[in-house]
Parts: structure tokens; sequence; C-alpha cells
């Protein structure tokens, strides 16, 4: 009866057992599906993960997923950096597919060597997105920065096709303060061949935390820009506009004919002059020559200026290559007659999956300039010449038949000027001679790109390698015709020709880890790179006296009398550098990040020619704390701040630490023998060198907050940031004793810059339209505190002068450039004189 018992019980058991194993395994099974995403189609690498445990996978090359899940209750977290994290309970479904959708809070942002999400960034960094750089219809990216970014002051020039100046958060050297540029990873100091409508996204690294992994090119900030890219799928896009920019009125406070007639009168009046005058006829009596016109310079020297630009894209590919293609015309015609500016570009950029671990591509951009250009402000430009120092009583054209004039005998058609009287000036007819130099031409040829390879070692570590840089090849023709109208006239025409070309690259390598530990998140680069910048080679020839001014016949060649003859090559600057950077956060909340750079450039000498440069930066997201879950209108709230240093030695020349020496006829050739016609070539020092001069250093410290609220309809930026610029380069003068040699340049400078970017971004939609307002606030205070032993102050040369001195200084406890003159109290009124005294 026992063993019955005992059989029976076992028999039971074993029953159970099975029954229980059976419901189990009807309960686990396996779920597919597809994730994909509206711009981009399926999407590779998303992670799909069982909510609450470590059991997950990645989507394949297609976007396809299989995973196991233990029942119906299982919820599904599908996550990809850039969209919107979904959840999905399994239920009944076997197949699930899933269309993820951008989220702001993961917009991806480009860095340095790298990318992050914006809310992971604790540096202080703007970007600019494509579609907003292009809402300015202007063919140049740093016209287009204007008022994009707080902090970014953009200083336009309106002439085609020249580039504005940018300037990151003030001034940091006497001599150079551009941002350094980054395209594609490539260094570069010209943006002007970039086609807008190719440009994917611009950042702008502003502080230390940010910049310094760029080490000694970083002091003035760094503006990282990256091109478009192919994506799953054939998209053709064609674009264009047309517009006209209008002079305007022009100013309002020019004399016309009579006007300027009655305002001699008055001068000869009170200067108690009695004798006629050679234009107006006797003192008191003064009228208008038969031959004078009324003209309005500004109408004559402007127009009304079309531009015109047409782009054509083609892009599109698979899981496994990607390419996009572009072409572009963009065509500028100037507001100052015979001005105009023309570009032609192409891009292409692809890249191709070879064997899942190895992705090769390349980003290349041609671009053809050319240009007839015009001066800017000088003292023989349209603004001063043709309006200001041009009298309206001189006629564009003569039309008054036969004239003796003062340095011609005029005939219709000829051109007036001031030689057809005295006292008319010594100005010259701007009209004439834009009109003679009209064929001049400037035109450039220029590659800019990169070929890549990118390998995946392991899951999160990645090593690539790129080789880039630039050439270019440019020709120019300058002509210089006779004039008759002018009082002090060319006699001799010249021609002169100049061509030329440029080089520079870049090879950097890195090895870059990101990885997810639980709730810790790392991002490592460490990279080793070279640089050789300022290749280049060129020659020009100038011959003068020429018997017809007749386009064909302007050759070199063609002229009488050789003026000169030159050729020249540049000695180039070399830099090598490694570098370190890493970013760590725990759970999206706590981060810290710091980098470090060597630099090593060949314009220093061996003591001093490596600089080290790091930084610092931390970041707080008190959003994600417990004590503001319930703050329902917060939706992102960080505090950051960094500190670090970043290098400058642009100002420097490639010989600065050399002495050189070199001769010409006219500063050290010398009559030896004492023949009366003859010289001896002889030498003498062309530059003093410096062999103990170094980088130029920017330390850099910025407090920020970012915030986002009410869903993200309203954001703000808040950054404070002070900068110390030390041992600025500098050429003294020095004793005249010294010579005529270049004078070296040492670091003897200290300048200091704070203020604070304030940047404030509201969105809303209502119902069909949607908006964004952005306002901005950018201030800085900038102070010279130390130039040389010595020095107080030197003048600001390269902020443009007159023949009675410089308008600008440079001195201490003042700005930098600071307008320079006498303090104007005020004009004389007739009511301050008392008529019995005169």
């Amino acid at each position: 009866m026992q063993k019955s018992t005992l059989w029976k019980s076992g028999v039971l058991s074993l029953l159970l057992f099975s029954f229980a194993i059976g419901l189990a395994s009807a309960q686990v099974r396996t779920v597919t599906g597809t994730v994909t995403s509206e711009e981009a189609g399926p999407l590779p690498g998303v992670g799909v993960v069982i909510q609450g445990t470590t059991q997950g996978t990645l989507t394949n090359a297609d976007g396809n997923f299989s995973i196991e899940v233990p029942g119906p209750d299982a919820v599904l977290v599908f996550s990809f950096v850039g969209m919107a994290t979904q959840t999905i309970t399994v239920g009944n479904q076997s197949v699930i597919d899933v269309q993820l959708v951008s989220d702001l809070t993961y917009e991806i942002v480009v860095t340095a060597y790298a990318t992050q999400r914006k809310q992971d960034l604790t540096g202080s960094v703007g970007v600019v997105k494509s579609e907003e750089l292009v809402q300015m219809p202007q063919g140049n990216v740093t016209q287009q920065l204007q008022g994009r970014v707080a902090g970014v002051t953009v200083v336009q020039d309106s002439r085609p096709g020249q580039s504005a100046k940018v300037r990151i958060r003030g001034f940091g050297s006497f001599e150079d303060n551009n941002p350094l540029y980054i395209v594609d990873g490539v260094p570069t100091e010209d943006i002007n061949t970039l086609n807008p409508e190719d440009i994917e996204s611009l950042s702008v690294l502003k502080d230390a935390g940010a910049a310094s992994i760029y080490g000694a090119r970083a002091s003035n900030g760094v503006v990282v820009i990256t091109t478009k890219k192919g994506q799953q799928g054939i998209k053709v896009n064609y674009n264009m506009y047309y517009g006209t920019q209008l002079p305007g009125p022009g100013p309002d406070n020019m004399l016309n004919s009579q006007e300027f007639m009655e305002l001699t009168q008055l001068v000869q009046d009170n200067d108690g002059v009695t004798d006629a005058h050679p234009v107006y006829g006797p003192n008191g009596s003064f009228t208008l020559p038969f031959w004078a016109a009324d003209t309005d310079w500004w109408d004559e020297v402007t127009q009304n200026a079309p531009i015109m630009n047409h782009d054509l894209s083609l892009s599109g590919g698979n899981q496994n290559a990607k390419f996009y293609a572009s072409i572009g015309n963009f065509d500028q015609t100037g507001i100052v007659i015979k001005n105009w500016w023309k570009r032609w570009s192409a891009r292409f950029n692809s890249e191709f999956v070879v064997r899942d671990r190895v992705t090769i591509g390349e980003n290349l951009n041609l671009v053809y300039r050319t240009d007839n250009g015009t001066g800017n402000q000088g003292e023989g430009t349209a603004l001063m010449m043709g309006v200001y120092r041009a009298q309206p009583i001189i006629p564009v054209i003569w039309d008054k038949g036969p004239y003796k004039g003062m340095s011609h005998d005029w005939e219709d058609g000829d051109w007036g000027g001031t030689g057809i009287a005295p006292r008319l000036g010594n100005g010259s007819n701007f009209v004439a001679g834009a009109t003679r130099d009209e064929d001049d031409r400037w035109q450039d040829i220029r590659l800019l790109g990169n070929v890549f390879a990118d390998v995946k070692i392991i899951e999160g570590l990645n090593l690539r390698t790129s080789f880039g840089g630039s050439f270019n090849n440019y020709y120019q023709t300058n002509w210089t015709s006779m004039t008759y109208e002018d009082s002090e006239n060319v006699a001799t025409p010249t021609y002169q020709e100049q061509a030329g070309y440029g080089a520079d690259w870049t090879w950097t390598n890195t090895l870059t880890l990101s990885k997810q530990f639980g709730d810790h998140s790392i991002l490592a680069v460490a990279g080793y790179e070279a640089v050789k910048l300022g290749i280049g080679r060129g020659l020009n020839a100038q011959h003068a006296r020429y018997f017809s001014d007749a386009f064909a016949y302007r050759t070199v060649s063609n002229g009488a009398t050789l003026q000169s003859g030159n050729s020249w090559f540049n000695t180039p600057r070399t830099l090598v550098s490694q570098f370190l950077r890493a970013d760590y956060n725990w759970r999206s909340k706590y981060y810290l990040s710091g980098t470090v750079r060597r630099d090593g450039a060949s314009v220093f000498g061996p003591d001093t020619r490596y600089g080290v440069f790091p930084s610092v930066s931390a970041a707080w997201r008190i959003s994600e704390e417990v004590f503001l879950s319930g703050v329902s209108f917060i939706s992102d709230l960080k505090i950051r701040g960094g500190y670090g240093t970043m290098g400058n030695q642009a100002p420097v020349s490639t010989s600065n630490q050399f002495y050189l020496y070199g001769g010409s006829p006219a500063t050290s050739y010398y009559d030896v023998t004492g023949t009366g016609n003859s010289s001896l070539q002889g030498f003498r020092p062309t530059r003093i060198g410096n062999y103990d001069a170094k980088w130029e250093t920017n330390v850099t410290t910025n407090i920020g907050v970012d915030a986002a609220l009410f869903d993200r309809r309203l954001e703000f930026y808040v950054d404070y940031y002070t900068k110390q610029n030390k041992d600025l380069l500098y050429d003294p003068e020095l004793p005249g004793t010294a010579g005529a040699a270049s004078r070296p340049y040492v670091n003897v400078g200290e300048m200091k810059n704070s203020g604070i970017d304030v940047q404030v971004t509201y969105r809303q939609n209502i119902s069909d339209i949607s908006f964004e307002i952005i306002a901005q606030l950018t201030t800085y205070n900038n102070e010279i505190v130390k130039i040389a032993e010595g020095y107080e102050y030197f003048d600001a040369t390269q902020s443009g002068g007159a023949r009675i001195g410089s308008q600008a200084r440079n001195q201490v406890g003042h700005s930098m450039s600071e307008f320079f003159g006498y303090n104007v109290q005020g004009l004389f009124q007739e009511a301050d004189f008392n008529p019995d005294s005169l």
C-alpha cells in the first residue's frame, strides 16, 4: 500500500511539473519588427530593451529586430540618439513596427572630434541649423551668422563675395582675432567657398570647455561646420531665389552746384578775398559757368544690384552606401557700378560600409570664383572719391562742345574731371575709372575636402583616420589707364598680371570610446594630428607704355617698359598635436568633462615650441532631481561651468625666430668703386629674430544656465565669462640704430575680457501656423592691461588712418582699437562772435 501511494504521488508531481514547463513555454515567445523614422527610413542600431531588465538587442542594417519576451505584460523600450524614446506593451502582438520621431531633448550637436546630445554639453556651444542659415539670402556663411548666436559679433562687408568679420566674445589679440573654422573635420581659414545650401549644421564653440581641445588655434573660438550627408532613398531638391539690392537714397547733406557756389562765396567773404574766382567769376557776383553740371554723384556711382542663386542637389543610398551631390551658382552684382562676384560650386559627399565594421568615404567641394572687386571706404573708393570728394559742378561726361580746359581740350563724349578748371580739387572721376577698369579680373579655383576611414574595433570603440586639406590656384589682372581729365593725371598706362597657388593639409587620427555601463556613460577621444599651412608660390609682372587701351592688347609682353617682375614662395608653418578628451555622466544628471592638448608649432624656437592646453568643465541637470519631479513647467534645467586655457600662434611670422639678410638696389647696393654709374651687390639685415617667442595664452572661465520650459516652447541660455589673454605677441618699435629690418614679435602684452551672453527662444504652433522668436543679448568689456615695458600705447594702424595720423589707438586701461582724436565740445555759431571785434 505504501509503495503504491508513493508511486501515485510521483506520477502526479511529474504531471504538475510538465504542466508548469508547458505553461512557461507558452508565455515566452519571439517578437519581431522594424524600426523606422520619417526622415531616414529604416534605422539601424536602435536599442530594443525589455523594461526593468538588461535583456535587449539592436536593430540590424535594415532596421529589423528580434527579441524573446517573457509574456504579454512585457514592455519594450525603443531608444535611439536624436529620437524620442518609445515604450510599447507587447500584449498578444508578435510583430511590432515602430516609427520614431525626432526629439528636441536629444538634439545632436557636432563638437570637437565628436558628436553629443545637446543636453550633455558642459561647455558653451551655440548651434545654427541649415534652415536658419539660408533664411538670409547671402552667398557667404559668415554673413549669415549675423544675429544667430549670442556672443558672436559679425561686422558685415556689403561688397559682393567678401567675408564678414566674425568675432567670438570680443578681442583677444593685437594681431589676429579670427576664429578657427573646421569643415567636416578639416581646419581652414577660408569658408567663402562653401555653398550655404550644402551645410547641415554649424556649431560655435565659445569657451575653453568646448574649444580647448583645439589648443593652439582655439583662442578666438571655433566654428565647426558639418555638410550634408546622404540618406536612404532618393531625394532630388532644387531651389532658387532672385532679388534686387537697393543702394538707398544716399547722403542727405550734400550740396548741389548752386549751394556749393554760394558756400564758396561765403568762404571768400569771410576771408576777405576780393580776387575773381577761376570758376565762378568776379567776387560778389558769382555765377555758374556755362559748362556747369549738377551731378548727383551718389546716383552716378551706385546702381540697383540683382542677386541670384540656383542650387540642385541629389542624395540617396541604402544601408551600405550613401551619397550627397550638389551643384550651385551664386551671382551677385554690387551696388557700386562695375562691381560683381560669381561662384560656381560642386560638392560630392559619400560613405560606404565595407564588411560591417569598416566605413570609408570622402567630402569634396570644388569651387570656381571670379569677380571685379571694389575698395571699401578707402580714399579712392566709390563713397570717398565718387561722392564726398567730387564737386557737383563736374559733369560725368562732357557735352558742351569744344572747350580748352586746364589739363585737356574737351570734346563732346570726353570724361569730365577736375582738370576742367582750377580749384575743382585733385580727385578723380570714379565713373571713368570704374569703366576703364571693368575688364580687370580675379579668379580662383579651390578644392577643399577630405577622405576618411572608420573602423569599429568592438561595439562602442572606433578608430578613425582622416586626411584632408585645400588647394587653390588663382589668377589676377589689373589695368591702369592713362587719364586726361584730372588735375593730376596718370601719364603712362600700366598692366599687371599675377598668378599663384596655395595649399594646406591636415592628417587626423582618433580613437573614440562611447559606452553605457548601467547608469554611467563615457565618451572619450584620444588623437594625433599633423597640420601644414601656408604652402604656396606666386609670380607677377608689370609693364608700362601701351600704345592702345584696347582689351586685345592687354598682355604683359605688349608693354614697352618692364616695371617689375617678381616671384616668391611661402614658408609653410607646421603643427603636430596629441590630445585627449573624456566626458562622463551619471544618469544624464551629473556631468564631468576634461580635455588636454599638446601642440608643437614650427614658428617658435625649440625651447618654446610646445604648449599644453588643459580644460575642465562640469554640469548638473537639476531637472532630473527628485525635488523637481513635480514641477511640470520645467522641461529641462542645467547649470554648467568650466575653466581652461587655449592658445594662439597665428600672429607670428614663420621667420620670426630667425635673423634674415637680403638686398636690393634701393636699400643695399652701393657704388663702392666710385664710378658714378654702377653699383655692387650688397646685403643688409631684413629681419631681427626672436628665438624666445612663445604662444599667446587665453585663460577662460565660464558659468552658464540652460533652461527649457513649458514643453520646450520657451528656452533660454545665459553665460557669464571672463577671458585673460596673456603673453600677447606684438612688435614694439625699436631705436633707429636697429635699421630698417622687420621688427620681431615678442610676448609683452596682456588683455582681459568679460561679458554676458543671453539667448531666448520662444516657439509656438497655432493651428497650421508655427513661428519662432529669438532674442539675444551680447555684452563684452575689453581692456588692455599691458603692452610693453616703457609703452603706454601704440597706434592701431589696422583700424584705418588718414594723412593726419591713425584714427584708433591701443592704450593701457582702454579697449582695443579705441577711436582716438580731439574731444569736440561743439561748433562755433554766428551768435558766438562779436561783430564789433571783427
